[in-house]
């Protein structure tokens, strides 16, 4: 337990200042605010609503643009950049060499990938309220107005969070296995893009791991105790079949 704290502090330390850790804050900021843009300059007309209600669409259409885009590439750009401080410098070897398991390098990358991915989720719900009060003063036809929905908030992304588990999983196995950035960025990419199609399909979308985040909000949740289980458990799973496979083989 002592190593693992040791090499979890190391890769805190690395992680000062680099784009890794910035991108915690870019990525929700720029999926909040583009939403926020959009009904911006959308024409909106005048029409009865429960601000309510206003609050809870908006919210959820924000946390459905993370969920259904951006949180499968910020995992894949974030295992890659977590992965790149020691393939850029060939830094395993070094790692590797010291006096600690070597199991305990392996866990720190997936738990510092886990704890930034907690974080982007933080900052996400603290944003929206901010993207919600900028809509509800360029586009007061649209209805938000009093406080945002924080506990519908926080439900979803702790949802969205356990789904995400396995995926974080995939992708820091992957990262760690090939030395490319390019080969670990392009399998995040692909599996992306197949989201887009298997996502939206009522009888796949919920077994697909890189759709399981969105399934939390479709379907009125209908998938949502699975895909909650199945991200804990195969995130669980994958950590331990990455982390053999690790121990095993000479990593360059």
């Amino acid at each position: 337990m002592n190593a693992l704290v040791r090499a979890i502090s190391a890769e805190t330390v690395k992680l000062r200042g680099t784009l890794a850790l910035w991108m915690c804050l870019i990525a929700p900021a720029v999926v909040v605010g583009l939403y926020a843009l959009q009904l911006t300059f959308m024409k909106v007309a005048a029409r009865d609503v429960d601000p309510a209600d206003a609050w809870r669409g908006f919210a959820m259409s924000v946390m459905g643009l993370w969920a259904f885009l951006m949180l499968p590439l910020f995992i894949t750009l974030q295992s890659a950049l977590l992965a790149g401080l020691e393939h850029g410098e060939r830094q395993w070897k070094h790692l590797l060499a010291l006096p600690m398991p070597p199991a305990s390098h392996y866990l720190a990358k997936a738990v510092a990938l886990v704890a930034m991915i907690a974080a982007a989720f933080i900052v996400l719900v603290l944003l929206t309220p901010v993207g919600g009060w900028i809509v509800s003063l360029t586009q007061p036809a649209f209805g938000i107005a009093g406080p945002p929905p924080w506990a519908l908030m926080w439900r979803s992304v702790a949802a969205m969070f356990a789904a995400s588990l396995l995926v974080a999983a995939l992708h820091t196995w992957i990262s760690i296995r090939w030395r490319s950035f390019t080969v670990a960025v392009s399998i995040g990419m692909t599996a992306t893009v197949m989201g887009f199609l298997i996502g939206q399909s009522a009888r796949f979308g919920h077994w697909y791991p890189w759709s399981m985040p969105l399934q939390v909000l479709a379907g009125e949740g209908k998938h949502l105790d699975f895909v909650v289980m199945a991200g804990l458990a195969g995130g669980l799973v994958v950590t331990l079949l990455g982390l053999v496979n690790f121990s095993r083989r000479d990593v360059d």
